[in-house]
């Protein structure tokens, strides 16, 4: 897939500025669903992609609760 070919190409500082951009838009979803849904297309193209993703988006819903 070519999401995760270019996620694994990236250096540490941009996949983690990918993830927290990415990170800042879905935690205002308000679907549960359409959030998870999300997460799990960037979990299909590299699963660690997907992991940091879900917890930075946790992490910021933790802050707004």
């Amino acid at each position: 897939m070519q999401a995760g070919n270019l996620y694994r190409l990236m250096t540490e500082e941009e996949k983690e500025r990918l993830v927290n951009n990415l990170a800042g838009a879905i935690s205002g979803v308000t679907r549960d669903e359409i959030a998870d849904r999300a997460i799990n297309n960037f979990r299909q193209a590299d699963e660690d992609f997907g992991k940091r993703l879900e917890a930075a988006v946790q992490a910021l819903r933790s802050l707004s609760a």
